[in-house]
C-alpha cells in the first residue's frame, strides 16, 4: 500500500524550493504527497517576498488532513507566521511517526525570516519531532553561538539537543573551508559527519528542503534515522550535480536525472 507523507512548508513560485520540492522528492521515493500551504514566496522586480496564507485558513487546512487522510510521516517546512506555529504544535503533537523539522529562519535572499519571537515558537516543536534540519546560519541563530569549523557545529549541535531536539543534522554546505561539504548529526549519544566533495554548481535552491524530505521519506519507508540521513545526503548530491539552471544566474535542484 503506498504510504501518504504531508509537507507544511510556502510555496516557491520556481519550484526550487518549499512544498513543490518536497512533493518532487516524495514522488522520486515513491509516496504519496499532501501539502498545508503556510505562505507564498515570490521574487518581483528581484525582491524577495513571502505572502502569508491567513493562520485561519491554515489550519483549516491541517483540519482537512487531518479529517480525511491517514498520514504516515510530516515534513515541516517554513511556517513564518506565529500563530501558524501554534496550529502546528497542536497538530504534530498527537501524531505518531516520523516528524522532520527543516526549521527555516534564514535562506539567501532574505534574511527578514528570522525574529526572537519565531526562534522560540520553533523551538517549542522541537520536542515533537524525530530530527531538526539546520543550515549553518540557523544553527547559529538556535545555538546563539557563531560556527567557523567542525568544533563550533559540535557545540551548536550539543546545545540545539538541550534546547529539547531528539537529533539534529546540521548542514555544513559551502561555507565551511575546505574541499569537503560536511554535515554532522548528533542525537544526544552518536555524533556522527557525513562529507562529500563541494560541487561548483550554482544549482542549489531547495537543496536543504529536499534533504529534508528525503530524511522524512526514507523514515517512512522504514529506514533507521542515521541511514536515512545518509541516503539522504547523496540524494541531494545528485540532484545538485543534476541541477535546473535559471535565466538569473541561479539554479534549483532537480531529481530527474541518475537519482
Amino acid at each position: 500500500m503506498t504510504k501518504t507523507i504531508l509537507t507544511i512548508a510556502g510555496s516557491d513560485t520556481l519550484a526550487g524550493g518549499g512544498l513543490q520540492s518536497d512533493l518532487k522528492t516524495f514522488e522520486n521515493h515513491q509516496l504519496f504527497g499532501v501539502t498545508a500551504i503556510s505562505c507564498i514566496a515570490t521574487c518581483k522586480n528581484d525582491q524577495f517576498e513571502i505572502n502569508d496564507i491567513p493562520p485561519a485558513l491554515f489550519n483549516d487546512q491541517l483540519q482537512s488532513i487531518s479529517a480525511t487522510l491517514s498520514l504516515d510521516g510530516i515534513k515541516i517546512g517554513l511556517i513564518h507566521q506565529l500563530e501558524s506555529v501554534a496550529f502546528v504544535e497542536t497538530f504534530i503533537k498527537s501524531f505518531d511517526g516520523p516528524v522532520v523539522l527543516d526549521p527555516v529562519m534564514a535562506f539567501k535572499e532574505t534574511k527578514n525570516v528570522y525574529s526572537k519571537d519565531y526562534r522560540e515558537k520553533l523551538i517549542e516543536l522541537f520536542p515533537f519531532t524525530t530530527i531538526i534540519t539546520p543550515n549553518l546560519t540557523e544553527a547559529e541563530l538556535l545555538s546563539q553561538q557563531s560556527i567557523h569549523n567542525k568544533k563550533d557545529m559540535e557545540l551548536a549541535a550539543h546545545r540545539i539537543i538541550e534546547l529539547g531536539a531528539n537529533a539534529v543534522a546540521i548542514k555544513g554546505g559551502e561555507r565551511l573551508s575546505g574541499e569537503l561539504a560536511t554535515d554532522l548529526f548528533y542525537d544526544g549519544h552518536q555524533m556522527t559527519y557525513f562529507t562529500k566533495p563541494k560541487l561548483v554548481a550554482n544549482t542549489i535552491n531547495g537543496a536543504g528542503c529536499s534533504f529534508a524530505s528525503a530524511i522524512a521519506s526514507n523514515l517512512v519507508l522504514g529506514d533507521p534515522l542515521l541511514i536515512s540521513v545518509e541516503k539522504s545526503k547523496e540524494f541531494v548530491y545528485q540532484a545538485i550535480r543534476n541541477g535546473i539552471e535559471l535565466k538569473n544566474g541561479e539554479g534549483n535542484v532537480w531529481y530527474g536525472k541518475n537519482v
